[in-house]
């Protein structure tokens, strides 16, 4: 009866712990990687968006509807230029993330210097006249810290989910019965398949209800459009490992099912 008990313990801090470190693992690889979000903004033809966006911005601020001035635009606000400022930010996003560095800029003002020398005036309020800041500069100390603790979380999960599955296993082992690690990978399966369709639906029901203005900045529009794209694909990664958890645990309770020895039935007294 101690054995059960105790079993069921393990087994319910071991779904928890399994969730926090697939989690965490993902979102290291994701949105806490700097070539991830590269690839993403790619991926979503971001960058020239971006280029075109900030031209037709800068012109329309201009008070110009001349396409020579917006293709003028376009040709120092390059998608290759923007890309490799933006991959100088990201890098810097990743170690701020990882609480080794300042709250990481893009800092465009060297094209907003350009566009005045090709003779376009730039408005004071515009995004190239100051550098953008990904972050709080007044809570760097905070996210750090926070970084620093995401590593910790992330250490410790990985450890705890291999000391809680050899103690299950062994718990099982005591008590010849097996049945209990199919049940952990069933329920870490349903919770982040939970999660999964959380992450894929949450982004369409949250444009249906908050409208962007048509005067939005250039890089609100590539953000809105990015984080959509990233919640989408960290939807389908949940998804497969929840998929891959539920078809592993099921397969597994049914094959100890079949190959629990049947209670052997005694053989019926002939009457004399």
């Amino acid at each position: 009866m101690m054995l059960a008990w105790l079993s069921r313990l393990v087994a319910s801090l071991l779904v928890t712990v399994l969730c926090g470190a697939i989690i965490t693992t993902v979102l290291d690889q994701t949105v806490l990687n700097s070539h991830y979000l590269d690839k993403q903004l790619t991926a979503t033809n971001s960058y020239s968006r971006l280029s075109t966006g900030l031209s037709q911005q800068l012109a329309k601020q201009a008070g110009s509807v001349d396409p020579a001035l917006a293709a003028k635009l376009q040709g120092i606000l390059a998608p290759a230029i923007l890309q490799q400022k933006i991959q100088d930010a990201l890098n810097q996003l990743q170690a701020y993330s990882e609480g080794k560095g300042p709250a990481p800029t893009i800092n465009l003002t060297d094209l907003a210097t350009q566009a005045q020398a090709a003779g376009v005036p730039i408005d004071q309020e515009s995004d190239l006249t100051k550098p953008i800041t990904l972050g709080s500069t007044k809570q760097s100390n905070q996210t750090q810290q926070s970084g620093k603790n995401f590593g910790t979380i992330k250490t410790a999960t990985m450890l705890a989910s291999i000391v809680l599955a050899a103690l299950l296993g062994f718990l099982s082992w005591r008590r010849h019965n097996y049945v209990i690690l199919a049940h952990v990978l069933i329920s870490v399966g349903i919770t982040i398949g939970l999660l999964a369709l959380f992450c894929l639906f949450v982004p369409s029901v949250a444009d249906h209800f908050i409208k962007v203005s048509a005067t939005s900045s250039a890089f609100t529009d590539v953000a809105r459009n990015m984080v959509d794209s990233v919640a989408k694909d960290l939807g389908k990664r949940f998804g497969i490992i929840a998929a891959v958890s539920l078809v592993v645990g099921i397969a597994t309770r049914i094959w100890l099912a079949r190959m629990k020895p049947k209670p052997s039935v005694a053989p019926a007294k002939l009457p004399r």
